[in-house]
């Protein structure tokens, strides 16, 4: 998931999302998210700045890694439905 917001609130975020797709059996893996790291403060939108585009392009990356890394493992051993 990508979310827009600066670090506390994208946190928050992630955690609710991640929390209720979990419960409903989502399998989510580590560093499955990415959002623009600004601090945990207001400040200038992704657009408006520079800083730190290259920690969201990492991260990014790391996130679609993870993701289809996952995607293939649960493709070849795939979770059975509960019972």
């Amino acid at each position: 998931m990508v979310v827009t917001g600066n670090e506390d609130g994208a946190h928050h975020v992630i955690s609710e999302i991640t929390g209720g797709l979990v419960d409903i059996g989502f399998s989510i893996p580590a560093q499955a998210w990415t959002y623009w790291n600004r601090g945990p403060r207001p400040g200038p939108s992704y657009t408006e700045t520079d800083h730190k585009h290259d920690w969201s392009e990492s991260t990014g990356k790391t996130m679609a890694a993870n993701v289809v890394a996952v995607a293939a493992a649960l493709k070849a051993q795939p979770i059975p439905p509960a019972g």
